[in-house]
Protein backbone atom coordinates (compact mmCIF):
# COMPACT_ATOMS: atom_id res chain seq x y z
CA UNK A 1 0.00 0.00 0.00
CA UNK A 2 1.82 3.00 -1.41
CA UNK A 3 0.16 5.77 0.38
CA UNK A 4 -0.39 5.78 4.23
CA UNK A 5 -2.29 7.56 6.70
CA UNK A 6 -4.58 10.40 6.29
CA UNK A 7 -3.90 10.41 2.56
CA UNK A 8 -5.08 6.48 2.47
CA UNK A 9 -8.31 7.64 4.24
CA UNK A 10 -9.18 10.66 2.29
CA UNK A 11 -8.92 9.39 -1.16
CA UNK A 12 -10.77 6.23 0.39
CA UNK A 13 -13.74 8.45 1.76
CA UNK A 14 -13.60 11.18 -1.68
CA UNK A 15 -14.16 7.75 -3.56
CA UNK A 16 -16.13 5.24 -1.64
CA UNK A 17 -18.49 7.22 1.04
CA UNK A 18 -19.00 10.33 -0.43
CA UNK A 19 -19.91 9.65 -3.65
CA UNK A 20 -23.95 10.85 -5.26
CA UNK A 21 -23.96 13.47 -2.15
CA UNK A 22 -27.05 15.59 -3.40
CA UNK A 23 -27.60 19.00 -1.87
CA UNK A 24 -31.02 20.81 -0.41
CA UNK A 25 -31.29 24.06 -0.67
CA UNK A 26 -29.81 26.49 2.51
CA UNK A 27 -31.70 29.20 3.98
CA UNK A 28 -29.60 31.88 5.02
CA UNK A 29 -30.82 31.54 8.83
CA UNK A 30 -30.77 27.42 8.75
CA UNK A 31 -28.33 25.34 10.34
CA UNK A 32 -26.21 22.24 8.74
CA UNK A 33 -25.64 19.78 11.31
CA UNK A 34 -23.98 16.72 11.30
CA UNK A 35 -24.98 14.92 14.42
CA UNK A 36 -24.65 11.21 15.78
CA UNK A 37 -28.21 10.47 17.08
CA UNK A 38 -29.67 7.12 15.49
CA UNK A 39 -29.48 3.54 16.51
CA UNK A 40 -26.03 2.24 16.24
CA UNK A 41 -25.13 -0.36 13.50
CA UNK A 42 -22.75 -3.14 13.69
CA UNK A 43 -19.50 -1.07 13.99
CA UNK A 44 -21.24 0.76 16.40
CA UNK A 45 -22.42 4.07 14.49
CA UNK A 46 -25.82 5.19 13.63
CA UNK A 47 -26.47 5.45 9.86
CA UNK A 48 -26.14 7.74 7.82
CA UNK A 49 -22.43 7.27 9.37
CA UNK A 50 -20.43 4.82 7.67
CA UNK A 51 -16.93 3.34 9.82
CA UNK A 52 -14.06 2.59 7.31
CA UNK A 53 -10.31 0.89 8.60
CA UNK A 54 -7.48 0.60 6.13
CA UNK A 55 -4.82 -0.39 8.75
CA UNK A 56 -3.35 -2.57 9.49
CA UNK A 57 -4.35 -5.09 6.69
CA UNK A 58 -5.74 -8.38 8.33
CA UNK A 59 -3.54 -10.92 9.52
CA UNK A 60 -0.62 -8.25 10.47
CA UNK A 61 -1.41 -8.32 14.50
CA UNK A 62 -3.58 -7.61 17.26
CA UNK A 63 -5.27 -4.17 16.74
CA UNK A 64 -8.16 -2.36 18.22
CA UNK A 65 -10.70 0.05 15.87
CA UNK A 66 -13.58 1.19 17.89
CA UNK A 67 -16.27 3.75 17.15
CA UNK A 68 -18.94 4.17 19.28
CA UNK A 69 -21.86 6.37 20.40
CA UNK A 70 -21.79 8.12 24.23
CA UNK A 71 -23.71 11.20 25.75
CA UNK A 72 -22.60 14.31 26.83
CA UNK A 73 -25.36 16.56 29.16
CA UNK A 74 -27.61 14.14 26.89
CA UNK A 75 -26.55 14.81 23.46
CA UNK A 76 -24.88 12.21 21.91
CA UNK A 77 -21.33 12.51 20.80
CA UNK A 78 -19.18 9.81 18.53
CA UNK A 79 -16.09 8.33 20.98
CA UNK A 80 -12.79 6.83 18.86
CA UNK A 81 -10.07 4.43 19.90
CA UNK A 82 -7.44 3.50 17.40
CA UNK A 83 -4.19 0.94 19.00
CA UNK A 84 -1.57 0.14 15.78
CA UNK A 85 -4.28 0.84 13.42
CA UNK A 86 -6.40 3.94 11.33
CA UNK A 87 -9.94 4.62 10.78
CA UNK A 88 -12.40 6.70 9.58
CA UNK A 89 -16.58 7.28 10.60
CA UNK A 90 -17.75 9.56 7.57
CA UNK A 91 -20.91 11.30 6.21
CA UNK A 92 -21.77 12.06 3.32
CA UNK A 93 -24.41 15.29 3.11
CA UNK A 94 -23.81 18.37 -0.06
CA UNK A 95 -23.66 21.82 1.33
CA UNK A 96 -22.60 25.30 0.39
CA UNK A 97 -20.22 26.28 2.57
CA UNK A 98 -20.37 29.68 0.26
CA UNK A 99 -23.70 30.49 2.75
CA UNK A 100 -23.21 28.58 5.90
CA UNK A 101 -19.34 29.08 6.07
CA UNK A 102 -18.73 28.98 10.38
CA UNK A 103 -17.59 25.89 11.32
CA UNK A 104 -18.04 24.38 15.18
CA UNK A 105 -17.60 21.72 17.78
CA UNK A 106 -16.47 20.30 20.22
CA UNK A 107 -13.90 17.28 21.39
CA UNK A 108 -12.32 15.81 23.70
CA UNK A 109 -8.63 14.36 23.56
CA UNK A 110 -8.32 10.86 25.79
CA UNK A 111 -5.05 9.45 25.12
CA UNK A 112 -2.10 10.49 22.26
CA UNK A 113 -0.88 8.23 20.02
CA UNK A 114 3.25 8.45 21.45
CA UNK A 115 5.66 10.72 19.15
CA UNK A 116 2.58 11.49 16.88
CA UNK A 117 3.73 14.53 14.46
CA UNK A 118 2.19 15.41 11.52
CA UNK A 119 4.87 16.73 10.17
CA UNK A 120 6.65 13.42 9.12
CA UNK A 121 5.29 10.37 7.56
CA UNK A 122 6.38 7.52 10.14
CA UNK A 123 4.79 9.45 12.96
CA UNK A 124 1.77 10.57 11.25
CA UNK A 125 -0.68 9.67 13.65
CA UNK A 126 -3.37 12.30 15.36
CA UNK A 127 -5.66 10.90 18.25
CA UNK A 128 -8.65 13.17 17.04
CA UNK A 129 -9.00 14.59 13.15
CA UNK A 130 -12.25 16.20 11.58
CA UNK A 131 -12.40 16.60 7.98
CA UNK A 132 -14.36 18.44 4.91
CA UNK A 133 -14.31 16.72 1.65
CA UNK A 134 -14.76 18.69 -1.26
CA UNK A 135 -16.01 18.33 -4.30
CA UNK A 136 -13.23 17.72 -6.75
CA UNK A 137 -11.22 15.93 -3.83
CA UNK A 138 -9.72 18.68 -1.95
CA UNK A 139 -9.97 18.33 1.57
CA UNK A 140 -9.66 20.42 4.90
CA UNK A 141 -8.43 18.70 8.07
CA UNK A 142 -8.22 19.87 11.55
CA UNK A 143 -6.12 17.67 14.05
CA UNK A 144 -5.76 17.48 17.64
CA UNK A 145 -1.76 16.61 17.29
CA UNK A 146 0.90 15.16 19.89
CA UNK A 147 3.81 17.26 19.05
CA UNK A 148 2.46 20.38 17.08
CA UNK A 149 2.27 22.94 17.67
CA UNK A 150 -0.90 24.59 17.82
CA UNK A 151 -2.00 26.99 14.41
CA UNK A 152 1.12 24.52 12.16
CA UNK A 153 0.06 24.07 9.02
CA UNK A 154 0.51 21.41 6.23
CA UNK A 155 0.15 20.16 2.65
CA UNK A 156 3.79 18.39 1.90
CA UNK A 157 5.60 15.84 3.16
CA UNK A 158 2.99 12.65 3.72
CA UNK A 159 0.23 14.92 2.27
CA UNK A 160 -1.13 15.16 -1.13
CA UNK A 161 -1.18 18.98 -2.40
CA UNK A 162 -4.90 18.86 -1.92
CA UNK A 163 -5.33 18.30 1.60
CA UNK A 164 -5.07 21.22 3.74
CA UNK A 165 -4.49 20.19 7.46
CA UNK A 166 -4.51 22.63 10.10
CA UNK A 167 -3.31 21.90 13.98
CA UNK A 168 -5.95 22.97 16.33
CA UNK A 169 -4.51 21.55 19.74
CA UNK A 170 -1.47 19.93 20.34
CA UNK A 171 -0.33 18.48 23.32
CA UNK A 172 -1.59 17.12 26.48
CA UNK A 173 -2.52 20.64 27.92
CA UNK A 174 -5.90 19.62 27.60
CA UNK A 175 -6.00 16.63 27.67
CA UNK A 176 -9.69 14.89 29.26
CA UNK A 177 -11.24 17.92 28.59
CA UNK A 178 -13.71 18.88 26.30
CA UNK A 179 -12.52 22.27 23.96
CA UNK A 180 -14.95 23.99 21.58
CA UNK A 181 -13.83 24.92 17.98
CA UNK A 182 -14.98 27.67 15.55
CA UNK A 183 -13.69 28.43 12.18
CA UNK A 184 -14.14 29.70 9.24
CA UNK A 185 -14.39 26.35 7.09
CA UNK A 186 -15.08 29.02 3.69
CA UNK A 187 -11.81 31.07 4.56
CA UNK A 188 -9.88 27.59 5.44
CA UNK A 189 -10.42 26.36 1.75
CA UNK A 190 -10.49 29.67 0.31
CA UNK A 191 -6.99 30.91 1.76
CA UNK A 192 -5.04 27.80 1.39
CA UNK A 193 -6.31 26.37 -2.28
CA UNK A 194 -6.85 30.14 -3.45
CA UNK A 195 -10.40 29.73 -5.00
CA UNK A 196 -14.05 29.80 -3.84
CA UNK A 197 -15.04 26.67 -2.33
CA UNK A 198 -17.13 24.32 -4.29
CA UNK A 199 -19.95 22.33 -2.87
CA UNK A 200 -18.59 20.61 0.58
CA UNK A 201 -19.70 16.65 0.08
CA UNK A 202 -19.42 15.41 3.78
CA UNK A 203 -17.41 15.14 6.66
CA UNK A 204 -15.25 12.34 9.05
CA UNK A 205 -14.34 11.89 12.39
CA UNK A 206 -10.51 9.76 12.14
CA UNK A 207 -8.03 8.69 14.43
CA UNK A 208 -4.94 6.73 13.66
CA UNK A 209 -2.11 5.50 15.36
CA UNK A 210 -0.20 2.85 12.91
CA UNK A 211 2.57 4.60 12.11
CA UNK A 212 3.51 5.35 16.08
CA UNK A 213 2.71 1.69 17.13
CA UNK A 214 0.61 3.15 19.94
CA UNK A 215 -2.74 4.04 20.60
CA UNK A 216 -5.00 7.17 20.73
CA UNK A 217 -8.63 7.79 21.49
CA UNK A 218 -11.31 10.64 21.75
CA UNK A 219 -14.82 12.07 21.40
CA UNK A 220 -16.42 14.53 19.25
CA UNK A 221 -19.72 16.38 19.46
CA UNK A 222 -21.91 17.14 17.06
CA UNK A 223 -20.41 19.72 13.87
CA UNK A 224 -22.80 22.42 13.23
CA UNK A 225 -22.17 24.77 10.00
CA UNK A 226 -23.79 28.31 10.65
CA UNK A 227 -23.69 31.47 8.04
CA UNK A 228 -21.39 32.96 10.57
Amino acid sequence: MRRIGVVVAISGMVATLLLGASASPIHADERVIFGFDGSAGEQGVPAPWAFRRWSPVTGLGEYVAVARVARRDGVPVLCVKSARSGFLVGMNRAVDVTVVRTVSWSWRAEALPKGGNFRERATNDQALQVMFAFDGGKVVSYIWDTTGPAGATGSGLSWQDDVRVIVLRAGTAKLGLWVTERRSLYDDYRKPFDTEPPQLKGVAVQSNSQHTDSSGAGCVGPITLTED
